[in-house]
């Protein structure tokens, strides 16, 4: 016989032997399970005094069914008991109020108005309807007649004019008392100077710029900075008109001392003549400081900047930078960095 054969019989063997050893173990499975059953007493349970539905694996043994005569005894009537018949109420002899009755006072429940009553036999029986006594009613207040308000006229339409003034009439109530800058106080002790006869021209001195510092006034949308009130708020704050048409700050009262800053139209040509003040309309202001210039350019910056916010104070608008976005505090503390730098170098070039 060649291998092959060999391992088929073999396996065939295997598979005989795992099959008789399986049928070996179910047979002695079963022995042993009757056994254990015969031990319990499963064999006498036919002859065991308990019933059929008894289960001995349930507490008192189940449930069992009773007949309708077994068990307890069924319950008796209740007897009558004897009572006494009670007395009825005293009837008032005069009675002061009528006695009325209401539907509210029926509450077959036995709740509040009703009582219960005994019958012959001295058992409660249905309620009695008990009459309570009511107040006259109140007459109800008769609503008051008010006069009807007659509609207010609607106001007539404004026209822009009209609108214009109303919101400066407004803006002027509604304004809080000027504040008093350092520009305004250091102008207010120049007038007290005598003026020096054969000045300069104002802002004629002003040596060649390397450095512009610029702040931008920009009135509102559709709207334009006048002439007059323009000259005026600059000569109060000190500005003087002088070299190119346009006003200039000194550091004193003699335009032969330093310039501070100086300030043109936004518009070309920038200028500001003398003739033209009273017609003149320009949507924007324009105040720069050259340096090297003022004795103290930190100082001249901040009157600059007051200069510019007076502005804005008395005649509305809103403060730009050089490139007319939003003056912010970061603006202007970089603008005050840019002093600080030029002045630096300025120190290290001398020494």
């Amino acid at each position: 016989m060649s291998l092959r054969e060999w391992l088929i019989a073999i396996g065939a063997l295997v598979i005989i032997g795992v099959v008789i050893d399986g049928l070996r173990r179910m047979h002695r499975a079963r022995k042993e399970s009757m056994a254990i059953s015969s031990s319990m007493g499963a064999d006498d349970l036919d002859d065991s005094p308990l019933e059929k539905d008894f289960n001995p694996e349930l507490p008192n043994g189940g449930a069992r069914r009773v007949a309708p005569g077994e068990g307890a005894e069924a319950p008796k009537p209740r007897q009558k008991e004897e009572t006494r018949p009670r007395r009825a109420p005293p009837e008032p002899d005069t009675p002061s109020e009528p006695l009325t009755s209401t539907d509210d006072d029926v509450t077959p429940e036995g709740g509040w108005g009703a009582t219960e009553e005994a019958n012959d036999e001295g058992i409660l029986g249905e309620p009695r309807v008990v009459k309570a006594r009511t107040q006259p009613a109140e007459p109800e207040p008769q609503p008051q007649k008010t006069a009807t308000a007659k509609p207010e006229p609607k106001p007539e339409p404004k026209t822009r004019t009209q609108k214009k003034a109303a919101r400066k009439h407004k803006a002027e109530e509604t304004q809080e008392p000027p504040l008093v800058t350092d520009v305004e106080k250091d102008t207010a002790q120049r007038t007290a100077d005598k003026p020096v006869k054969s000045q300069p021209l104002a802002g004629a001195n002003r040596p060649e710029a390397r450095e512009v510092v610029v702040i931008n006034v920009l009135a509102g949308s559709g709207e334009q900075f006048q002439g007059p009130a323009l000259k005026k708020l600059f000569e109060a704050c000190g500005l003087e008109h002088g070299d190119l048409d346009i006003y200039h700050r000194h550091e004193g009262a003699d335009t032969t001392t330093p310039v501070q800053f100086s300030v043109a139209s936004a518009v070309e040509p920038g200028t500001f003549r003398p003739d033209e003040m009273p017609a003149l309309e320009t949507p924007g202001i324009s105040f720069f400081m050259s340096l090297p210039g003022p004795s103290n350019a930190m100082q001249a910056f901040d009157f600059m900047l007051e200069t510019a916010q007076c502005v804005v104070r008395n005649m509305g608008g809103e403060l730009k930078d050089e490139r007319r976005s939003v003056m912010t505090p970061q603006t202007i503390e970089h603008c005050r960095q840019r002093i600080r730098e030029f002045e630096r170098k300025q120190r290290s070039q001398r020494n």
